[in-house]
């Protein structure tokens, strides 16, 4: 009973994620209060949803999100300190070894992909709401939002499963593991792909649109 309990609590936990991502990109509530509450979002999560994680990471499959309570062991270093993880059968845990291997091998790219691309949204789309940036559009900066994100997460998703190499070493992950912890690696993976590749093409058309060679704001 617990594991249904669980991996529903984990989808509710797991909600602030798109969340975010929608009120940086839609901002509903204008641009500074969305991306502000966007940011308090961000900052508080990790203060509810990794003890909900860490609490139930003996227990649960850090690669399904189903119930392992006899499963295997993956230890896990991640950038909060060294934890102990479960998977629920071989096969699960060899995925999530050359996931996590996949991100181990790649830090530097995941951090400025990810870290960098949000870090230069923030201040420049708030900038350019303001009209501070002359022709330089929120809608300019929420393409670059998306464009950097995209080119981040897609490689992870499409790549790390099968490229990965974990050769029996502790992976030391450049990100914590507790967000994909809340609905499994695989649906984590799974949402990469999918919006990675809306977002490509959305970025990518916005671009197009900028440059006149489709018409402005095509499914923006």
């Amino acid at each position: 009973m617990h594991a249904v309990r669980d991996r529903a609590l984990g989808i509710l936990l797991f909600l602030p994620v798109p969340l975010v991502l929608w009120l940086f990109t839609r901002a509903p509530l204008g641009v500074g209060p969305s991306i502000g509450l966007g940011v308090v979002l961000v900052v508080t999560h990790r203060l509810y949803a990794r003890p909900f994680a860490l609490t139930r990471a003996d227990r649960r499959c850090l690669w399904c999100g189903g119930s392992a309570e006899s499963g295997s062991v993956l230890t896990v270093a991640e950038p909060f300190g060294t934890t102990d993880w479960r998977t629920c059968r071989p096969e699960h845990g060899e995925s999530l070894k050359r996931v996590l291997a996949f991100a181990a091998s790649h830090p530097s790219a995941l951090k400025f992909g990810i870290l960098g691309t949000l870090g230069l949204f923030l201040p420049t789309a708030i900038a350019a709401d303001a009209g501070r940036l002359g022709p330089f559009s929120f809608g300019d900066a929420r393409a670059f939002f998306r464009l950097g994100i995209a080119s981040t997460v897609l490689p992870l998703g499409w790549l790390a499963e099968s490229r990965g190499r974990l050769d029996g070493e502790v992976p030391h992950v450049p990100f914590p593991v507790h967000i994909q912890a809340l609905i499994g690696t695989r649906a984590v993976l799974w949402l990469f792909r999918l919006v990675g590749i809306a977002w490509l093409v959305l970025g990518a058309l916005h671009a197009a649109s900028r440059l006149g060679v489709t018409p402005s704001g095509a499914l923006d």
